[in-house]
């Protein structure tokens, strides 16, 4: 964070698996942290201190949370899943769905076109007739581009 500072770069924090350690500190410096994957096995010795709480804790701090499946590790039609296990950990159900949809558009500079239902956006959405994070449910409609590609 020091170095983004120096050098005046546009820092996000990748993983951030052990955020919650420094949340506090995070969220003072303004931290924007994409965290997951969620679904894996505490393995490898970076992993060793992994806690699905992490994006609760981080977003609880004021750290702008957007989660990642870490896709082809963790395929990305386990997102909302690892929403899912987020919000099971403590964080705010609507959080979670921001954490997945308008805040990695906000990090990556594409909320003007992504992220968010708007007039002017691009017309990609998902729609549930019940919870899009439960394991239960897949999508009713499916609009791309504009176009109904599937509905009921």
């Amino acid at each position: 964070m020091r170095l983004a500072k120096e050098f005046d770069l546009d820092l996000v924090l990748i993983h951030c698996t052990e955020g919650y350690l420094s949340a506090e500190k995070l969220a003072a410096e303004k931290a924007r942290a994409v965290v997951g994957p969620l679904i894996c096995t505490r393995t490898k010795p970076e992993l060793s201190n992994e806690r699905d709480e992490n994006p609760a804790i981080l977003k609880k701090a004021g750290v702008e949370v957007a989660i990642c499946t870490d896709h082809p590790e963790v395929p990305i039609q386990y997102l909302p899943l690892s929403a899912g296990i987020a919000v099971r950990a403590g964080m705010n159900h609507d959080d979670a769905i921001r954490a997945i949809t308008s805040v990695p558009a906000k990090i990556m500079g594409l909320s003007d076109r992504i992220g968010s239902i708007a007039p002017g956006k691009d017309a990609d959405l998902a729609i549930f007739k019940g919870d899009p994070l439960s394991v239960y449910e897949t999508p009713a409609w499916v609009i791309a581009g504009g176009k109904i590609v599937k509905k009921p």
